[in-house]
């Protein structure tokens, strides 16, 4: 069952194995990883192959920050988004422990060069030339977040999973009449009756009590909690501002002239067209031909055998042309034709075929732009000292309103800053430090009376001194009415269409048919057309919809569904006499085959590990219970 990994190079499973998703740094190219191995806590243990939590926890930041990526910063983690994440790395990890444990055991090993060769192969790292490209993979895996130990282990364990897992299915076959009753399964239609309950539409004949407000606001005080607050002090010194106290001397403004002095004269351009011959006698007959009012191009195209592309040479600049002819075409007139000229090149033909006059910005114009140009240039320079005044004036013990003096800017106050970037009132705060995450960041990491270093931000340069701390509280009963009544009142009607579902379900089961019963209780009976099981109706999902289709017919199934609630029921089978081709069939052949091979690699992973001493720590990995 399993041969020597030194002859596989060539073999099916080699080629099948799928491109990496995340990748990472590889010292088979000399590029050292940036998270070492950390050893701490046990959380897996297979024999004597050990998975610690540090490792774990890495990968779940990593998978946390993925989904951030994917979904913005706001997304929000549920504890069962985390819990899913986790039980799926520990998975993954169990069985690479017990895949790691099979290959020693029956001592099979991948070498780095086998390892490499596939990495030479991937097409996303290949030039059009089909050469390999390790730039392209230094910037992936520098995207990437993996370690090179992590990405060689991760190649190397695919290719034994393939030999030891996989290898053993390639032969696996399935057999025809499977084929037969999946392809009438896919060929089989349903259609379904169906009411829907939406609890927003459900109406409330009662308001909230007395009684009741204060019982929601003690049961979920948590909901209703004051996050602590901060009230700082800011001065806020933007580049715009710091630019404004640099004054460039005279020389400064000489020198950049001189150095810049295309940027702010725009040259004269010529429209020029060339030929350019071996001979003299070449050049003067056709000069002469041009001379006699005959097209240039053509003279160009039947003597020195240039095509328009290789004639015209488009708008250039004096110093664009060579030296011997500069001249000469930039004091010619349009549609002149310059005289044969000789240069290193050969004898030139040329024609001055139009004329761009250059231009000169108005000279308050240019002063304006060299004073803007060197204060940027200057700027980053004039805030490094600057920072450091300031930081030896708050060492010193200065104030901060003594600094904002000596800077002649005015200090901003924000009140009842919250580290979600929440505010309940602001003085002179300018938009772009309200909505600054270094500001809120600086602001909540000093005490009371401390003022902070000077913090570089997007924007500018930021000190912030924090004046008082609102310790988090649940905020007073009359500030949050109006919550407590929605959330009451989203209860209520959750509630009253839950009993209208448990109703409809329970006439259903008696032997009611759906089109009186949603009369009963005044709801709309829906009847679908005949839908296959990769069909939807009513926002169901495909899995709910798989569900669907175990049913029996005349069986109700209550769906809960973002609109609410679904009671279905299946009403009949509808089977198409459309036949399948062999193409059609093949292909369905091949997602049972696909479907099987995974759970038999999943039965072969476990029947590996009976034999084995397997350990899960659960709750020092973070779960209470397996997967």
């Amino acid at each position: 069952m399993i041969s020597k990994l030194g002859k596989m190079k060539n073999s099916w499973f080699v080629k099948g194995i799928l491109i990496l998703t995340a990748l990472s740094f590889m010292s088979l190219f000399g590029v050292a990883g940036y998270v070492g191995g950390m050893k701490n806590t046990p959380a897996i243990k297979v024999d004597d192959v050990v998975v610690y939590v540090d490792q774990i926890q890495i990968q779940l930041q990593r998978e946390q920050q993925l989904a951030r990526n994917m979904f913005g910063d706001s997304f929000e983690i549920s504890d069962d988004i985390r819990n899913a994440m986790l039980q799926g790395i520990v998975q993954r990890e169990l069985d690479n422990a017990i895949m790691t444990r099979m290959s020693q055991k029956y001592g099979l090993y991948v070498s780095n060069q086998l390892a490499k060769q596939i990495i030479y192969s991937q097409p996303q790292f290949i030039e059009a030339d089909g050469r390999f490209n390790i730039s392209k993979l230094r910037q992936m895996l520098s995207l990437s977040g993996w370690t090179e130990e992590r990405y060689v282990n991760t190649i190397k364990r695919d290719i034994l999973k393939q030999q030891i897992v996989y290898a053993p299915l390639a032969n696996l076959n399935v057999p025809k009449v499977m084929v037969d009753g999946l392809a009438k399964i896919a060929n089989t239609k349903r259609v379904f009756k169906y009411v829907k309950i939406d609890p927003e539409k459900v109406s409330v004949n009662r308001s909230i009590s007395q009684e009741e407000l204060e019982q929601y606001y003690a049961d979920f005080a948590q909901d209703f909690m004051r996050s602590e607050s901060r009230n700082v002090s800011v001065i806020f010194l933007s580049m715009s501002d710091i630019e404004q106290k640099i004054t460039p001397t005279k020389r400064e403004m000489e020198e950049y002239y001189q150095a810049n002095q295309s940027s702010v004269e725009v040259a004269e351009n010529r429209q020029v067209l060339q030929m350019i011959f071996d001979s003299e006698e070449n050049a003067n007959k056709a000069y002469e031909e041009v001379k006699s009012v005959k097209d240039f191009e053509s003279v160009a195209f039947e003597l020195a055998g240039q095509n328009e592309y290789e004639t015209d040479l488009g708008m250039v600049e004096k110093d664009m042309l060579i030296a011997e002819v500069a001249d000469k075409v930039f004091y010619a007139k349009k549609n002149d034709v310059i005289a044969p000229t000789q240069s290193d090149l050969g004898w030139h033909v040329m024609k001055v075929k139009d004329i761009k006059a250059g231009s000169k910005k108005d000279a308050a114009e240019i002063n304006k732009e060299i004073v803007a140009e060197i204060r940027k240039e200057k700027a980053y320079d004039a805030a490094y000292n600057m920072s450091k005044e300031i930081e030896d004036k708050i060492a010193a013990g200065t104030t901060l309103e003594d600094i904002a003096k000596d800077l002649n800017v005015k200090i901003a106050m924000i009140t009842a800053l919250t580290d979600e970037g929440d505010y309940f009132k602001s003085v002179n705060a300018p938009k772009s430090i309200l909505n600054d995450r270094d500001v809120v960041e600086t602001a909540f990491t000093y005490n009371v009376g401390e003022i902070s270093q000077v913090v570089e931000t997007d924007n500018g340069f930021v000190v912030v001194r924090v004046d008082a701390i609102n310790e988090a509280h649940v905020k007073p009963i009359e500030e949050v009415q109006a919550d407590i009544k929605k959330m009451w009142l989203t209860n209520e009607k959750n509630a009253i269409a839950q009993e209208i579902v448990n109703d409809v379900m329970h006439d259903l089961e008696d032997g009611d048919n759906l089109n009186s019963v949603a009369s009963r209780f005044r709801l709309s009976a829906t009847t679908t057309p005949a839908l296959k099981r990769s069909e939807t109706f009513a926002n169901i999902n495909e899995n709910m919809m798989m569900e669907l289709f175990q049913e029996q017919i005349g069986t109700p199934r209550v769906i809960n569904g973002n609109g609410g609630f679904i009671v279905a029921v299946p009403e009949k089978d509808i089977t198409s006499s459309n036949q399948f081709s062999q193409a059609e069939l093949n292909m369905i052949a091949n997602q049972a085959r696909n479907a099987l091979v995974q759970e038999y690699a999943k039965i072969m992973l476990n029947s590996f590990a009976k034999d084995m001493d397997v350990r899960v720590k659960w709750r020092q990995i973070g779960l209470t219970e397996g997967i």
